[in-house]
């Protein structure tokens, strides 16, 4: 980790180190063992022991959440989401420390807000970083600095709170400080972050992190060396403080931080043409480099065999434990026996009884099935009844309606034209003339009568010139009567359909109009005809603002109307949905099938 990601990753271990974090005089024994079981998870997080860490938080935060224990739920929050920084989830870590500032706010603690703000910052740092690595899959210049300038509105959040609330808080101070530093140092705003950095080096020393400070002094020199190819001056200012690092490191025993800082010196005196002292540092660059080598070679000398020591003694605990164990084994050994020839036998009886249970499910599903067939038949032949007797009410009343027009209506034609050669030839003055124009008046009614139910039983109309104008003239009549009224939609359905196809429509519309004035006690009704040229279909809806009724228990009379209708809608090899209720009228579609373009 370099040290700019040192000091990154730094404040995320200050939000469990702290000690004003956890200072409460009074908790309950379930908030003490939370608070114990954080830190444990903490310790986990601190040791890559992710997985344990992310349970143990996940569980305070549940648990914390049933009795809305707002300061527990936040820091479980802060324990979660710097495992996924650590991981490298920055998306997940962004949006767990933003629940964290949520809950924080209502727990009521603006340092924890404080805090949250200045994570987001550090986790928009991150992204950026990423998104400026051009090696990277996520690189993308322009992302990058929106990040960049996401983290600098959340780092001014946290200075702002601790500048006003707790100036003598030097740590956190420097720390925010350091990261406005390093997001210029992303930026390439070099002047900047040497204004921070040297902010950053005073509040260190104030709040007594020597360490921090030296890591701050030799990156101060290094910003000092990138702002050199700009200005020839500022290479001055990079020796200092980077010979001033080399030296605090080497005091300190911070080998890392002097390997830096003579990999940096060694460079600059070859910028300036002093070989001679680019060659010693060169040299100390490589005794660094062999004494870090040797550390971490005893280190994982001292590593393996602290390993090896700990394995032995859990061996030997092993072999006692397992001895334990054998004794244990064998007396369970009978009745673990036992317990499965038991586990068998029950199987084995459920067994039999799901199969009988099975077999009288399968002979009660048959008879089910059975008797909904013989109910099927009963009701095709019951379709195919009415569909004969409706054909033969067609034919009767073709039969009746041509009478009527034809026999009765011409035996009355000339009836009339007797009438009115004989009311020619009676004087004004007779006083039976008035009886006999009152007789004629009847005469033309009776005339009128015969006409209007021959039109009626053989939809003269329709015959005549087709279904819309036939419908146009039972809208027409129906409106006259002042009963309801009545509104006629049609849209492309002209030549769609054939006479027959004409007739059941219009039959259709009779016998629901029928029922609406019979039944609906309605205001107002709509019969809509569109056909759909994509699929062939004309569609018919008839509905009203009346009463209702429930489809599902239709009453005897509109059973009727509802069977009349599926035996003319079976003709037309189409199909039919009825959507009513109590108090919410009445709607129903009908779709049929056309060949005609």
């Amino acid at each position: 980790m370099n040290s700019r990601n040192y000091f990154l990753f730094l404040v995320l271990l200050l939000f469990s180190v702290d000690a004003h974090a956890w200072q409460d005089d009074e908790r309950t024994a379930q908030e003490e063992e939370w608070l114990r079981l954080i830190r444990k998870a903490d310790e986990y997080s601190t040791a890559a022991k992710y997985d344990s860490a992310l349970i143990i938080s996940q569980n305070i935060a549940l648990a914390a959440e049933r009795e809305s224990n707002y300061e527990f739920i936040t820091r479980a929050y802060f324990t979660m989401a710097g495992v996924h920084y650590r991981i490298n989830k920055m998306d997940l870590a962004s949006e767990v420390y933003q629940k964290a500032r949520r809950t924080a706010e209502l727990w009521g603690n603006k340092s924890f807000v404080a805090r949250a703000d200045l994570a987001k910052g550090i986790v928009y740092d991150n992204l950026a970083g990423s998104a400026l690595d051009r090696n990277s899959e996520n690189y993308d210049s322009i992302k990058a600095f929106a990040f960049l300038d996401s983290a600098l509105i959340f780092y001014d959040k946290s200075r702002k709170y601790y500048q006003e609330n707790t100036p003598d808080n030097y740590l956190m101070l420097a720390t925010v400080a350091n990261n406005y530093a390093a997001n210029y140092d992303f930026r390439k705003e070099y002047l900047k972050s040497i204004e921070e950095r040297r902010q950053t080096i005073k509040l260190y020393r104030q709040a007594g992190y020597a360490t921090y400070e030296i890591d701050n002094i030799k990156a101060l020199g290094e910003t000092y060396l990138f702002q050199y190819e700009a200005n020839l001056s500022y290479l001055d200012s990079a020796q200092k403080y980077l010979t001033e690092a080399l030296v605090l490191g080497t005091e300190k025993e911070m080998t890392e931080v002097a390997l830096a800082a003579s990999e940096k010196l060694a460079r600059i005196n070859q910028y300036v043409g002093d070989e001679k002292n680019s060659n010693l540092y060169r040299i100390n660059v490589d005794s660094l480099l062999e004494e870090i080598y040797s550390r971490n070679y005893d280190d994982k000398v001292l590593e393996l065999r602290a390993q090896y020591q700990t394995a032995s003694a859990e061996l030997e605990a092993e072999q006692a434990k397992s001895r334990a164990l054998s004794l244990e084994r064998d007396r369970r050994v009978t009745f673990i026996v036992a317990a499965a020839i038991l586990v068998i036998l029950f199987i084995w009886l459920y067994l039999l009884d799901q199969k009988r249970k099975n077999i009288k499910a399968i002979a009660a599903k048959n008879d089910e099935l059975n008797k909904q067939r013989i109910d099927e038949l009963l009701q095709e032949q019951e379709i195919a009844s009415l569909q004969g007797v409706l054909e033969g009410q067609e034919q009767e009343r073709k039969r009746v309606a041509i009478d009527l027009h034809d026999r009765l209506g011409g035996i009355l034609s000339m009836v009339k034209l007797h009438f009115s050669a004989v009311e020619e030839k009676l004087p004004e003055d007779n006083p039976e003339k008035k009886k006999f124009l009152t007789a004629s008046e009847l005469l033309d009614l009776a005339a009128g009568e015969v006409r209007n139910i021959s039109h009626n039983l053989l939809s003269g109309v329709l015959a005549k010139f087709g279904l819309l104008p036939a419908l146009k003239d039972l809208t027409d009549r129906i409106n006259e009567s002042g009963e309801i009224k009545l509104n006629l939609i049609h849209h492309n359905v002209e030549n769609a359909l054939d006479g027959e196809q004409e007739l059941q429509l219009y039959r259709i519309v009779q016998e629901l109009i029928s029922n609406i004035l019979k039944h609906a006690d309605a205001k107002e009704a709509t019969i809509q005809l569109i056909r759909n040229k994509d699929e062939k279909i004309v569609n018919l809806i008839v509905e009203d603002d009346g009463k209702g009724f429930d489809p599902s228990t239709p009453s005897p009379s509109s059973g009727i109307g509802l069977s009349n209708l599926k035996v003319r809608v079976n003709k037309l090899q189409g199909s039919f949905h009825v959507d009513s209720g109590k108090g919410v009228g009445t709607s129903v579609s009908v779709n049929i099938p056309v060949e005609n373009d």
